[in-house]
């Protein structure tokens, strides 16, 4: 599940960054920017970001809710990479269960052409949305789209804000395989700016 949270969490911050189309002189292996990178490298070490995230599954009788609570910190930041720690605490039947510490380093830059292959969200639709988050209405930018890879069909919306350690403030992805619906809900819980 860590695997789709960091997944989830690349793609929209690729997509929010990337323009949608590459012109027909760009070379695959150009370096472009990495979206990861730039969500955190104007932030000092010690940021934070906590995001509470809710999963649904349908035709599931699980009485244990599928909810995390993820912290994400910056440790460090460099002209060539971030460096930032994520802590995951899953609910549990009797409790919740802590998740030893990820290191997650990202580089500024990457080749075009991962970053076509690593994210189908690039061809999403942009716009601007105002949400409300803790009683403030908080501007955002939106990324909304679909796409279908390997016959699953994901529908996604994301709400970033760049005064927000990582950008995010919410996000919506729901996926669906053959008969089964996965609907993934993370909203910004708290933030710091680092000290």
């Amino acid at each position: 599940m860590l695997r789709t949270i960091r997944a989830l969490l690349t793609s929209g911050f690729l997509v929010v960054s990337l323009p949608l189309a590459a012109t027909a002189g760009d070379k695959d292996d150009e370096m472009v920017d990495n979206p990861m990178y730039s969500a955190w490298a104007n932030f000092k070490p010690g940021a934070t970001s906590t995001v509470s995230e809710n999963t649904t599954y349908s035709g599931d009788t699980n009485p244990v809710p599928d909810r995390k609570t993820i912290t994400y910190t910056l440790v460090s930041v460099s002209a060539d990479k971030v460096v930032i720690r994520a802590v995951v605490v899953e609910q549990d039947v009797l409790g919740t269960i802590e998740s030893a510490p990820t290191k997650h380093t990202y580089p500024a830059k990457l080749k075009k052409s991962y970053l076509a292959e690593a994210a189908p969200e690039l061809r999403a639709k942009k716009g601007e949305e105002t949400i409300t988050w803790k009683g403030k209405e908080i501007p955002c930018r939106t990324l909304t789209g679909s796409y279908k890879k390997e016959g699953e069909a994901v529908e996604f919306k994301f709400w970033v804000n760049d005064r927000v350690p990582g950008g995010f403030v919410k996000r919506t992805r729901t996926l669906k395989q053959k008969e089964d619906t996965i609907t993934t809900t993370a909203t910004l819980q708290s933030y710091s700016a680092g000290k």
